[in-house]
């Protein structure tokens, strides 16, 4: 046992071995403008569909974090859920058409509308 050395924890070949954080996990499948499901408060409270801003980071206390659009601050990892292109459209056009709609409105689905006195192809 004389003849061995410590191993380095520098060398190339213990990085290479070494699994990457969950935060480098979290940069390399969601570049900077990724669609997500963004919890503000927490999960379980009314969802925000956003896009990423920045990379991923840690906070001043160490929690791993992401910076979003339309969003003053960050969001910890756990409040952020990754979407794709299609299914942030499909939801965003899903909000409008069940939140934003007024009595000037058209109902798209027959029978699935928030407002009762809307009816199917426009007001009369």
């Amino acid at each position: 046992m004389k003849d061995t050395f410590p191993v380095s924890t520098d060398s190339p070949a213990v990085a290479a071995l070494t699994p990457a954080s969950p935060l480098d996990a979290w940069n390399a499948a969601n570049p900077i403008g990724t669609w997500v499901i963004a919890y503000p408060g927490a999960r379980g409270d009314r969802p925000v569909i956003t896009r990423t801003r920045a990379e991923a980071g840690f906070s001043r206390n160490g929690l791993p974090v992401v910076w979003l659009e339309g969003y003053d601050g960050y969001l910890r990892l756990e409040h952020v859920t990754p979407i794709t292109q299609k299914r942030a459209g499909a939801l965003l056009e899903q909000r409008h058409q069940f939140l934003d709609l007024d009595a000037d409105s058209s109902c798209p689905f027959e029978g699935a509308c928030r407002y009762p006195y809307l009816t199917l192809g426009g007001q009369p």
